[in-house]
């Protein structure tokens, strides 16, 4: 079956990177790189194992496993059949490349008119921050005035530092959060969206901030936190965690804490303890005590 790219080689592979880099904290090493290549370009694992002098078990092992940490990455589920496709798709949604660090990381500014891919203007000097690529897309929406004004005024007028949007599942919280920012995005230096529909140590977590803000991590999990809380203080920053209630013990009492996840609560602690100029916003089904939320409004 023969298709039409709609990227280049080079921007998929920045991108999968990118993604690969978020959720394993490793960039993609030259297997990787072949293996998307070839797929991208319609090969078949044979194929790719012969040009490659790999055995084909070899490059389908690999493949497998790319397919597994994207799917994670993105809250999808990618296969070597739908990866061009979907790949493609999340990219024409959500952003455009605007700048290439030098050593392949990628800052993302959101595509809220959904306008074909655009490639990076060299000329574009960038101090904004904004990874929207596992952001909520969305379909339809209508009848939220009053929470987006409430968000506005907390976040804004209040600057209350934590912020919870909590409701049943299929309501229209992630939706919400993304309408709030399609519509103040030029008043964040950084926005970042991630879910821990899969869940991740703290410690990745803020790893994965502070890539995206061009930080090189520390090495203590102390020296990390206290990295962030310098860009939380001096940028306007928006964080949104969706799916919090992965976090949490299923069946106990809401908000308690799985044993490997309690870092999160002194984090959560920290947000609203310490002075800074930045929001977080949780997306929940469940709700801990550490959230300002929006739950009698939805």
């Amino acid at each position: 079956m023969l298709r039409l790219n709609l990227m280049d080689v080079t921007e998929i592979l920045q991108f999968a990177d990118q993604l690969v880099f978020t959720q394993k904290g490793k960039h993609l090493d030259d297997l990787q790189k072949t293996v998307i290549t070839g797929v991208y370009e319609g090969k078949t694992y044979d194929t790719i194992a012969e040009e490659c002098n790999r055995s084909e078990s070899r490059v389908r092992s690999v493949g497998r496993k790319l397919w597994k940490i994207l799917s994670e990455s993105l809250a999808e589920d990618i296969n070597k059949n739908n990866f061009c496709w979907t790949i493609e798709r999340i990219a024409n949604n959500h952003y455009h490349l605007v700048s290439l660090g030098d050593n392949n990381n990628i800052n993302y500014c959101p595509n809220p008119s959904q306008e074909p891919f655009k490639k990076p203007d060299k000329n574009i000097t960038n101090n904004f921050y904004h990874d929207l690529t596992l952001a909520a897309q969305i379909i339809k929406f209508y009848n939220r005035e009053i929470e987006i004004k409430t968000l506005s005024n907390w976040i804004f007028n209040q600057n209350i530092r934590l912020i919870s949007v909590l409701g049943l599942s299929g309501i229209g919280k992630s939706y919400l959060v993304k309408r709030f920012i399609d519509l103040n995005l030029d008043k964040f230096e950084v926005i970042i969206w991630r879910s821990l529909k899969y869940p991740k140590s703290l410690e990745l977590l803020v790893n994965d901030l502070l890539n995206v803000c061009k930080q090189e991590p520390t090495e203590t999990l102390d020296n990390k936190l206290k990295q962030l809380f310098d860009i939380l203080t001096e940028k306007k920053c928006l964080i949104i965690l969706d799916n919090i209630e992965n976090i949490f013990i299923s069946g106990n009492f809401a908000g308690k804490y799985k044993p490997e996840y309690q870092d999160y609560q002194n984090f959560f602690t920290m947000i609203t303890e310490t002075q800074h100029q930045s929001n977080l916003i949780l997306i929940s089904r469940e709700k801990c005590a550490e959230m300002e939320c929006l739950e009698e409004e939805l």
